[in-house]
C-alpha cells in the first residue's frame, strides 16, 4: 500500500530530491500567467528534449510549495501559460491541493496527481479528466487520517525517467483542456494492474505508458496503428492485426497474467500475431516458454529514457 507523506523534513527533502532529478536549462525572468488573470514573475527551467518547462517556489503561497509546469516543444518566451500544477503541501495532508508525495513500504518516494485540474473548459472536472486518463497509474494511496483515495502515480523520485513520466503527464493534460477527444499518451491498451508489493513493480507501473507510446510510434511508422481516435495498438487496415500484451514488470506473475489474457484474445482471432512485449531480461526464457504456444516474444531495453524493441519486425511477419 502505498502512503501519502506528511512529515514536513521529508516533503522538503522530496522537493529538493525533485529539482534536483528534473533539472534543466534555465531561462530567466519570465512571465508566467494561469487561468483567472493571475501572473508571476521569475525563472524556469526548460526541459527541450521533454518539451516541457517547470518552476518551484516555496514562497509564493501561503501553504504549499507552487510547482508548476507547461507544454513546450519550442523554446520559452517570455510570457508562458501553465498547463498544470503538482503543487505540495509543506506540511501534513490536504486534498484540495492536487500533488502528492508516496510512500511505498520499502520507504521509496512517487510523485502523484489527484486528478484536480484547474483551469480546464467547462465541464471538465476531476471527473472527466480520471475519464480522459482512465487506463494510467492510478493507484490505492492511504492518508494519515486513514482514508483511501485513487492518485495517478507519475513516477518514482530516483527513477532514471522521471523527467520523460511528468512530460507524458504535461502533454496528457495539454490534451484534455484542449479538448482532444483522441487517447491520450497515457492511455494503455489494457489498464496497469493494482500494485500490491513495493519498489521494481511500481517502477515498472510507472514505465508501462513510455513503453505503449513509443510501441504505438513503432507500429505506426510500419502501417500498423490508426491516425486519430480509438486504440493506437490496432488497426481496421489489416483483416487480422498484431494482438499485443505488455508486462513491464518481469516478476513471474506479471508475466503469466499477460501471456493468459494473450492466450484469450487469440481465441477467435486465427491467423493474428500474438505478441508478447516484455523487458529484455525476461526474454530468452520466455521464448523457450511459450514460443511453442505461438506466442513471439519482443524484448526491450532502455535507450536514455526511450524503450528500443528487439525483435519487433520478425514477431510482425
Amino acid at each position: 500500500m502505498l502512503h501519502v507523506l506528511a512529515d514536513r523534513r521529508r516533503i522538503a527533502r522530496a522537493v529538493r530530491v525533485l529539482r534536483r532529478r528534473l533539472a534543466g536549462l534555465p531561462v530567466r525572468g519570465v512571465t508566467i500567467t494561469w487561468h483567472g488573470g493571475g501572473k508571476a514573475k521569475g525563472d524556469i527551467a526548460w526541459l527541450r528534449e521533454h518539451a516541457f518547462w517547470w518552476r518551484h517556489d516555496a514562497t509564493l503561497l501561503r501553504n504549499r510549495h507552487w510547482l508548476v509546469f507547461g507544454h513546450a516543444p519550442d523554446t520559452p518566451t517570455r510570457t508562458e501559460t501553465i498547463t498544470c500544477e503538482i503543487n505540495l503541501p509543506f506540511a501534513g495532508a490536504d486534498r484540495r491541493i492536487a500533488g502528492a508525495i508516496l510512500r511505498d513500504e520499502d520507504d521509496a518516494l512517487y510523485l502523484a496527481h489527484s486528478g484536480k485540474i484547474g483551469g480546464a473548459r467547462a465541464g471538465q472536472r476531476k471527473q472527466a479528466f480520471r475519464d480522459f486518463a482512465a487506463a494510467g497509474n492510478w493507484q490505492a494511496a492511504r492518508w494519515p487520517d486513514g482514508s483511501t483515495t485513487e492518485l495517478l502515480v507519475i513516477g518514482p523520485l530516483e527513477g532514471p525517467r522521471l523527467a520523460r513520466q511528468v512530460s507524458r503527464f504535461v502533454l496528457t493534460v495539454q490534451r484534455f483542456k484542449a479538448g482532444d477527444g483522441a487517447p491520450a499518451a497515457l492511455d494503455v491498451a489494457t489498464p496497469a494492474p493494482a500494485i500490491t508489493d513495493a519498489g521494481h513493480a511500481m517502477s515498472a507501473a510507472c514505465d508501462r505508458p513510455l513503453v505503449l507510446e513509443a510501441l504505438a510510434e513503432e507500429l505506426q511508422r510500419r502501417g500498423l496503428a490508426q491516425d486519430g481516435g480509438g486504440d493506437p495498438l490496432f488497426t481496421p487496415r489489416r483483416a487480422a492485426p498484431p494482438l499485443l500484451e505488455i508486462a513491464t514488470d518481469p516478476a513471474t506473475d506479471r508475466i503469466e497474467r499477460a501471456v493468459g489474457r494473450l492466450l484469450l484474445r487469440r481465441v477467435g482471432n486465427n491467423g493474428a500475431a500474438a505478441i508478447l512485449i516484455v523487458p529484455d531480461m525476461a526474454r530468452a526464457s520466455l521464448v523457450e516458454a511459450v514460443g511453442p504456444a505461438g506466442v513471439h516474444v519482443v524484448g526491450y531495453h532502455w535507450r536514455a529514457a526511450r524503450p528500443v524493441f528487439d525483435g519487433l519486425d520478425a514477431a510482425l511477419h
